[in-house]
């Protein structure tokens, strides 16, 4: 199977915070097994809407990764400045076009 994107869209409680925060858990995520890259992104007309793109090698690795995040004290911060979770799916890729 190829690499698998978990695409997550949530609203922040506090923009300036949460954006740091995110930041300060993107650095954590590159320990996780099977982690690949990691977009952030910001809803350009509110900045409390976030998408992250992350990509995994494979989809236990991302569920696994999933499991872990809800534990481990380097993403509690940005946890608990999530106000709500809008989607979280797992994608694989179908085609790419440059």
């Amino acid at each position: 199977m190829s690499h698998v994107f978990e695409v997550v869209t949530y609203t922040a409680k506090n923009a300036e915070t949460a954006l740091k925060l995110r930041r300060d858990a993107m650095e954590h995520a590159k320990e996780l097994e099977g982690f690949v890259r990691y977009h952030a992104l910001v809803n350009v007309e509110d900045q409390t809407q976030f998408v992250d793109l992350v990509e995994w090698a494979n989809l236990e690795a991302a569920q696994a990764a999933a499991e872990k995040v809800m534990t481990l004290p380097a993403f509690q911060g940005m946890m608990a400045e999530i106000a709500s979770v809008e989607s979280m799916k797992h994608f694989s890729i179908d085609k790419i076009t440059a």
